[in-house]
């Protein structure tokens, strides 16, 4: 049976692939005001003010309005912090750092936190079956961290009752975004994390200064993401020159429909990166594409490699979902990997939790499988081959 989570899992990210994301390649980091402080990624930036507060400015992309959302984190022992709070912009949301009690209505949230050694301070979740990290499903099993629900589903009661510094939320347009203003309305300041939007495995990464400059671990996040980077760019110079790059056909039907995402978006880099060539991707593109299943059987047969066919974890699955996948010959030779070996049996797909602060990782895997004369010879860790 195919899990409910899977299947959200699945829409949300085309939905987030398909939105008309122009500003991915054309979205300049001048575009958010202050100090150009990343390398990578393009929906949040970190200023100082003369070391006494800092500001982080988010894209509202997302909501489709093109505004910015402003915070203003000062340090909780400053002297007349009040009084330089009157000073701020109204439009601005001040925050006392470091931040003690935190939700996380994102799983993609957990590890960035975690990494910089502040777990402890998450006090409840959203959608807590769907989470692997073990040490985060045993505190919701003993009652340590709560799990208020989805979106519509939220139970206000409980987060009002637990009255975090912050909410740390994601945003997609339309009636699901309905839920942030709801907190807000309740007096609990939402920080949205656009971490998802972010096309280049090392944008994604670098939310590492975002979560940091909430727990005054700004140093702290700029070595680990830095120690990240050099791993991920040693193991990307490994294939860089290599004059063959196999054809990868990616993902499968989703309702009679393929989505194959253009050349900048995430797995795209990452296959490139890998030495490998998406088929069917568009240049210049971040956002997917629809193709039918006729058109896509056409294609595959120039495929040396199929990765991420959904929620499909056997040939057989593959073979019997539709008749026309039988004569493709990368089916045939068994050449098909998805990304699901760390996944738990409730749902929760790794993949897409520590894989964002692992890009290296997942590379490697990658290289392993596209190029395997040239990877690191380690076992897989979040891909398997289908049997």
């Amino acid at each position: 049976m195919i899990s409910k989570y899977i299947k959200i899992a699945v829409l949300l990210f085309l939905i987030v692939s398909c939105k008309d994301q122009e500003g991915q390649t054309n979205l300049n980091k001048k575009t958010l005001k202050g100090n150009i402080s990343n390398e990578f990624a393009l929906y949040f930036d970190i200023s100082n003010n003369l070391k006494e507060y800092k500001t982080i400015t988010v894209s509202e992309k997302w909501s489709g309005n093109n505004e910015q959302s402003s915070y203003i984190l000062i340090e909780r022992e400053r002297e007349r912090e009040r009084e330089r709070e009157r000073k701020f912009n109204s439009k601005s949301t001040v925050i006392q750092t470091p931040i003690k009690k935190v939700v996380c209505m994102s799983t993609s949230h957990l590890p960035f936190i975690n990494l910089l050694g502040e777990g402890a301070s998450i006090v409840a979740v959203s959608g807590g079956r769907y989470i692997t990290d073990t040490l985060i499903k045993a505190k919701l099993k003993n009652k340590e961290i709560e799990d208020i629900g989805f979106e519509a589903s939220i139970n206000y009661e409980i987060l009002m009752q637990i009255d975090p510094d912050v909410v740390f939320a994601y945003g997609i347009s339309g009636e699901n975004n309905q839920y942030i203003e709801k907190i807000k309305q309740a007096g609990i300041t939402v920080v949205v994390v656009n971490d998802y939007m972010e096309n280049h495995p090392l944008g994604k990464l670098e939310y590492l200064k975002f979560f940091g400059a909430f727990y005054n671990k700004e140093k702290m996040a700029d070595s680990l993401f830095n120690l990240a980077k050099i791993r991920y760019l040693k193991a990307k110079s490994r294939v860089e020159n290599i004059a063959v790059k196999p054809n990868v056909l990616l993902n499968a039907p989703w309702k009679d429909a393929w989505y194959i995402p253009g050349e900048n978006n995430y797995m795209s880099h990452l296959i490139r990166d890998a030495g490998g060539v998406v088929l069917l991707s568009k240049s210049g593109e971040s956002h997917s594409y629809t193709y039918s299943i006729e058109n896509i059987i056409q294609e595959a047969y120039k495929a040396q490699f199929w990765l991420n066919p959904n929620y499909y974890s056997t040939l057989k699955e593959l073979r019997t979902s539709n008749p026309l996948f039988n004569g493709i010959p990368i089916l045939k030779e068994g050449t098909v990997y998805n990304n699901i070996k760390r996944n738990t049996p409730g749902g929760g797909s790794d993949f897409w939790e520590k894989g964002v602060i692992e890009p290296d990782v997942i590379l490697n895997d990658l290289i392993n499988i596209l190029h395997p004369q040239l990877g690191n010879k380690k076992e897989l860790v979040y891909y398997k081959p289908l049997q």
